[in-house]
């Protein structure tokens, strides 16, 4: 990807370049960021936590789109609803004094907190008792092996994204704006074959679109 995106902005001698390759990491990464969020569904990644009133969720989360508790009695896997705080409010108005039970809602009560409703009982507050699918926020790419987590359709448009973030530093208005047009309507085009196998995702935090009119 470093190696294209130095063709593209036409500076492929990496001794003799405005930009170090630790820069173009920066904007690899940045692209990486980007793509996921703006596809919404890729890569799914599945965690556990411990079942409790209070769910501290991992930083990278960007959405939960399916949740499960390990029930007891019976040591079943149950599917809970997911809502926001305002679903819960109309829910249950007095929902901070509802007796503890079996959960049967993960409720988003912040961008990486969310509780348990009802809160569990003894029983079913457990390590590894509550399991979830979403989307998160990849590792960064550092290492040259290091592949991005995207189909490889999605990973030809880096390349693209880093050459505008260089344009974009050299004062290459035009340039800039031709390679941010051409990232966007690739995106478009390609986001129906990326993530037509997961219709129907729920509970995401979406990052707004930019358009190229509003950077120029």
């Amino acid at each position: 990807m470093r190696s294209e995106a130095r063709l593209i902005f036409g500076q492929p001698d990496i001794t003799n370049s405005n930009f170090t390759e630790s820069q173009l990491d920066t904007w690899a990464n940045e692209f990486y960021r980007y793509a996921c969020v703006s596809l919404g569904s890729i890569p799914i990644t599945a965690r556990l936590y411990t079942t409790a009133a209070t769910i501290s969720l991992n930083t990278n989360t960007i959405s939960i789109d399916h949740a499960k508790l390990l029930s007891m009695p019976g040591s079943k896997w149950v599917t809970l609803e997911i809502i926001d705080l305002s679903d819960l409010h109309a829910l249950d108005p007095d929902w901070e004094n509802t007796a503890t039970g079996i959960p049967s809602r993960l409720v988003r009560t912040g961008t990486f907190t969310a509780r348990l409703y009802p809160a569990p009982n003894a029983a079913n507050t457990q390590a590894e008792g509550l399991k979830t699918h979403g989307l998160e926020i990849p590792s960064s790419l550092s290492a040259d092996t290091d592949k991005p987590d995207l189909p490889l359709h999605i990973q030809d448009i880096a390349p693209h994204w880093m050459a505008y973030r260089a344009f974009s530093r050299l004062g290459n208005d035009e340039r800039a704006k031709t390679e941010f047009i051409f990232v966007q309507g690739i995106m478009k085009q390609q986001k129906q074959a990326a993530v037509q196998f997961s219709a129907g995702r729920g509970w995401k935090w979406q990052g707004a679109r930019i358009s190229a009119d509003t950077l120029w």
